[in-house]
Order: C-alpha cells, then structure tokens, then sequence
C-alpha cells in the first residue's frame, strides 16, 4: 500500500514532500486496524515511522469533524512534536500547544483540531472538566512504554484510563518502543497490536571490550586497549557518521567531551557557534560555546535550557559531531547518530553501583542509525571487567523489561484518589476500586490489594480536610477542589497551609515553598551549614532536620535569584548549574501560585504580597522591575538596565522614542520598536 491508496485528498502528499512511498508493513496493518474501528497499540523500533501513523490517525479524526490530542510525557518532546505536527496546517487543520498553567482550564482544546500536550497538563484539565474528553476523537499517546516511568507514569495511566473510564467511544492510539508486556498493555487499552521490530535503518549491534569491538555478526574491529570508545568514535566521524555517548554523570560527561575535543582535532565550524551577547553568562557558558567550536559538546540536566538547545540544534544540522550525554536526553528529543555508544552500564545510587535495566539500554542505542543518512547504524556497549562483558552480552541477547503499573504505589494514591473525587468520577472506596479495574494497574494486579490502601488514604484525606462525610455521603471540600485543580500533591498542601499560621515574609514563605514534596530539594553540604543556619535564624525557622536544611539551602538559592544575583554568582555559590536553578524555579513558581491561591482561604490579606512574590520567582527580578517584566522579550537583565536608564513604568517606556531604548545594551531597533509599541498598547486598553 501506498500513501495515494490511503484515500485522503492529494494534498496530504504535501506532508511527505509529494513523495509517494510505500508503507511499511506495520504502517499499514496500524491504519487498517484504526480505520477499522480499534484501539491501537503500536510497538516498533525508535525511527520507524511512527509519526506517519499518527498523521493518518489525526487527519482521519478531522474529515469527521472530531478534534485529537497529541500527548507526550515530557516538555521538551512536546515542543518537537508540536514543529512537526504543525505540517498538518496545511491540510487546514489547527495546531496548538499547552504545556504549562495546570491552573488552567480545557477550554483551549476548543481553540485547535489537534493540541499538543504533557500528559501532566492533560491530567490537570481533567481535573478542572473530566467532560473534556466527551469532545475529544482520539488521543495519540507518544512514548506510551513510559507509564512505568516511577515519577511520570501515574500521569499518563490516569489521562489514559480517565479516557477509558468516561468515553469509551473515544479512539486510542499508543505509540511505544519496543516492549515485552505488550499483551498487559494491549488488554488495558482495549487495543489492537501492531508489533514490528523492523527498522529502516537496520542496527548493527557491538561491544567494545579488550582492545576490540566485536560485532553481533561476528565482524572484528581492532583498537587499542583502553581507548575503545574515543577510537570508535573517530571512526565512525571519519565515515561521515555523528555519534552519542552515554555516561553515568554530569561530570564523566563534561570529562569525556574534553577529551575528545582534544583527540579528534575536528576543524571549527564559527556557524554553530554563533553567540547571544545579551545572554546572561553561567558557568558552563564559556566551556560549552569552546567544545561546540571544535564539534564536541556534553548534554546533561545542569545545562540551562537554552543551552541543551544550542548543542541539540547543532547536532541536527550534523554541524555537531559528537555529543556526551547522560541517559536523560535518550527519553528527550530525536536525536538520531550513526553511532550510538553506552559507555556506562552501571549507575551509583542510594551508595550502591547498579546495572542499568535493559529498557534504558536500548533506548540509547536505538538512536542509532539516520533515516536518509546512513545505510545501518551502530549501536554499541563498552565493558571494562569481566562482569561488565557478561552483562553487555546480556543486553544483547535479553528482552526489555516488562512494563509495569506504577498506580498502585502509596505515595501515588493521595494525589489520585483526591482527583478522582473532586471530579465526580469515583466520589466512595467502591468506585474508586471500580475505575481502578479500567487500569494498567488493574490488569496486573488484584484491585482488591489497593481496597486497604484506598481506605488509608481516604482516612488522611478526611482527616487533613480534603474531604467530609455528610449525610453519609463524601464530599470534597473547597480546599480539596482547590488543591486538586492547582495540581499539587496534598503533601504539598499540608504544608503551604502551615504557612498561613505563621507571620508573613518573604524567607519564610521561600522556605514553606521549598519545603513541599513538589520541589526537589538541594543537598546540603557541611561547608554550608553556617550559611543555612543564619538563613534559618533569620527567618524564625526551628526545625533541624535534614529535610529542614535542604529546603532552606534551596530557598537561599531562590532569595538570591529574586534579589537579582547574577546566575554566574547563583551557580559558582551553590556549585549547581543554570538548568538546576531553571528546574526550581520552574517549580516554585507554581508551588508559590499555590500558595497565593490557597491564601484566599486561609489569609487573603497577604495574597497580593504572595502573588508579586510568584511573579519575581518567575521572572528573578526585585519588585521595582516586575513590571517591566510583563513586556514580551524583557527578562531580568533587560528589564534592570531599562529601569536604571530612567525607564521605570511602562508608561514611561511608551512616552519614549525607539533612539533612547536602541542606545541600552541589549536593545536592538527592532526590540526597543516592539518594546514601546507592546507599551502603548498596555495605555490604550487601560484608557478606553
């Protein structure tokens, strides 16, 4: 079958550049079972063709008048999703995003034909309207192998079996890696299998050992003992070929990217080096804009956003040779290389070093292998003692793990069970064990086993004021539904309302924020206890234990970020990198929007003082420069040096000529024009 035989009007070729291919085999069978009626569960190898499925889902869902969620577990794939979903404009349909703002209501969904989206935002409109899923066609879900993720696959189990539960007409349509269970996940969603292990770029899998890389074909490769990897990778660039190493740190990462700056002498490319000289500098500013010079970068979750951008962008454009990642960027971005090398099969955790599951190991190495570029990809394991050899042989001969429900886990059910009642989906013990049988969690499990645990968790939600007994009959109370629609884990809310029985200032609100099981706290080192402790006694904080200093450790970081410290200080202080501080800041500038909603309930009176300390986290600005902060393209540095040059007020922005703005380091004419246009514009609505 051909794309022409799908019977959709010509200008879907559009999509494929007119280029009628032939389906594979699996492309085929999934559209056929879809068209037919089904349910879906496509289980297929990285880069096989999986986005073709899901056009052909979505476009059929539109010429029947139906709208589409696409749903990806993690932000970053969303945003790439999304850049390719947006070809369908074409085709007439609308496109949109929504990744953040769980506050918010499903009411976009009204807006597009198909909205790109986190399974944590869908779960979180479901909250706020479970009837949203009434409008709903079809719901692609990407990555689908994830739900036994231990920290996002809840969320994608509850959007999934939500679906289930309340519209059972709805079409599902699962996208998944490789995976051994696919009977457990195909019975949950009521779906069709479509298993392949066809690629179209075959793999050619290897493990470098002893001064040799042998090939699973038995093809022999010599090097030199102890410099496997580094050789491995000037082969496969020497061929033309990028290629991804994983490691088990950040600090491995940046060793080896060093290093293989040094060896493989690329020349410089100045294109993929280009520099923002208005971009706030850190501490890995300078190091990473030297490696992408010589074709070489790390990858790691220390980096700030705009600079795991940066080096991504570069390896697309095959400008970057060679990237040194830690297995976060395998669940991340399509990043496809020649060669794929696991460097590390271990991790160190809780003080014990452990092998690494094989799910995680072939999702590193099946990114080798470039559609359009290369003919087979490389994807290859270094074992460094006996035990390692064994192990890899192991990864090549094993099955991935089984996918398993994460649902069940305690800490999970108060989050859950609160959802499912303050939406009316389930609102006894009986019911909630009822919706639990429409689960991954219910085809593994006996759902009687959670009956207990649902009964304990009900009795702490009754007893810390998330829901009552009236008449016999449970009722979730405001502060339930409240706490359910801003998406935070009742433990977080425990504590945000502790707050409200204390004096009100900004350290000790800081502290309240760090202190909530939604943020990650940092860790504390002795060297820092002095620091902490005078913190503390400022603040009136008494609680000594370790969780009490690392929530105060991390409430230092966020003062100094809103006192406008410059991140290069923030990072060489704390010994974090821009991406640590980014995550927490992302993350408490929605605790502390809770804790300015939650006020309204327990202390209105300090609300408009907790919700300009929401905007400064968001922003890391004093409250002189909040609203400057406000105009599109100014953040804290722009909007500091607008406010220092005598423009402290939008009306004072909007009375200025494009010369005055332009002269400021940092402005351009184009900026400094929409700068003061935004800032008319703010006048005029607030005058009419």
């Amino acid at each position: 079958m051909k794309i022409s035989d799908l019977g959709f009007p010509e200008n879907f070729m559009e999509l494929f550049d007119r280029n009628d291919f032939e389906l594979y085999p699996h492309q085929e069978d999934a559209i056929l079972k879809f068209r037919n009626g089904s349910n879906v569960l496509v289980s297929v190898p990285t880069a096989s063709g999986k986005t073709l499925i899901a056009y052909a889902a979505i476009y059929e869902m539109f010429r029947k008048g139906l709208r589409s969620m696409y749903m990806v577990p993690l932000r970053a794939l969303a945003s790439e999703k999304y850049q390719e979903l947006k070809k369908l404009e074409a085709l007439g349909l609308k496109v949109g995003i929504s990744i953040g703002d769980y506050d918010s209501g499903p009411s976009i969904l009204n807006r597009y034909d198909v909205l790109v989206c986190t399974s944590e935002k869908a779960d979180s409109m479901i909250r706020h309207d479970p009837s949203m899923l009434y409008n709903l066609g079809l719901i692609v879900a990407d990555e689908v192998h994830l739900v036994g993720d231990p920290n996002r696959g809840s969320r994608v189990e509850m959007v999934l079996s939500s679906a289930l539960h309340l519209n059972p007409d709805m079409s599902i349509m699962a996208l998944s890696a490789t995976i051994s269970n696919h009977e457990d996940v195909s019975e949950w969603l009521k779906a069709e299998k479509v298993v392949s292990d066809f690629r179209p770029v075959p793999l050619k899998y290897g493990i470098l050992a002893k001064g040799t890389l042998e090939f699973m074909d038995g093809e022999t490769v010599k090097l030199h003992k102890g410099n496997e990897v580094v050789e491995s990778v000037r082969r496969s660039i020497d061929g033309g070929g990028q290629a991804l190493v994983f490691v088990s740190s950040r600090k491995k990462a940046e060793q080896l990217a060093r290093a293989l700056s040094t060896f493989l002498e690329i020349s410089p490319d100045p294109a993929v080096n280009e520099r923002d000289p208005f971009a706030e500098s850190d501490r890995y500013s300078d190091v990473v804009n030297e490696l992408i010079g010589k074709g070489v970068c790390f990858h790691h979750a220390g980096l700030s956003t705009e600079q795991r951008g940066k080096v991504e962008k570069g390896f697309i454009s095959k400008k970057l040779k060679v990237i040194v990642a830690t297995p976060t960027l395998a669940a991340g971005i399509n990043l496809p290389a020649r060669t794929v090398i696991v460097r590390d099969i271990s991790r160190f955790s809780d003080g014990y070093s452990t092998y690494l599951p094989n799910m995680e190991i072939q999702q590193m190495l099946g990114r080798a292998g470039r559609p359009k570029y290369d003919k087979e990809g490389e994807a290859l394991v270094y074992a460094g003692t006996e035990r390692a050899l064994e192990k890899a042989n192991e990864y090549m001969d094993g099955e991935v793990e089984p996918v398993n429900s994460a649902l069940g886990e305690f800490k999970y059910l108060p989050f859950n069970v609160l959802a499912l009642m303050a939406t009316g989906i389930a609102t006894n013990e009986d019911s909630i064990l009822n919706f639990f049988h429409n689960t991954l969690f219910g085809v593994q499990n006996d759902v009687e086993s959670l009956r207990l645990p649902v009964s304990e968790t009900m009795t702490f939600l009754e007893e810390n004021e998330f829901i009552r007994k009236k008449l016999g009959l449970w009722q979730v109370s405001t502060f339930g539904k409240m706490v359910s629609d801003l998406y935070i884990d009742p433990r977080s809310a425990i504590v945000l309302k502790k707050y409200f029985e204390k004096p009100h200032s900004e350290e000790l609100a800081l502290y309240y924020i760090c202190r909530t099981p939604d943020m990650i706290p940092m860790r504390y080192r002795n060297g820092n206890l002095p620091l902490i402790e005078h913190f503390m006694d400022q603040a009136g904080i008494e609680e000594y234990e370790e969780e009490s200093l690392s929530a105060a450790l991390t409430a230092m970081v966020l003062k100094d970020w809103i006192d406008e410290r410059s991140m290069n200080d923030i990072t060489e202080t704390y010994d974090i990198g821009p991406g640590d501080l980014q995550m927490r800041v992302s993350s408490a500038e929605w605790i502390s929007y809770s804790l300015s909603r939650l006020s309204s309930l327990y202390k209105a009176e300090i609300r408009t003082s907790l919700e300009r300390l929401n905007l400064r986290i968001k922003e890391g600005v004093r409250e002189d420069v909040i609203e400057l902060t406000t105009i599109p393209g100014i953040g804290r540095v722009r909007g500091r040096r607008l406010y220092q040059s005598g423009f402290n007020s939008i009306y004072s922005v909007s009375t200025a000529r494009v010369e005055q703005i332009s002269k400021i380091f940092g402005f351009s004419d184009r900026l400094s024009r929409d700068t003061i246009r935004y800032a008319k514009s703010v006048i005029e609505r607030a005058n009419r």
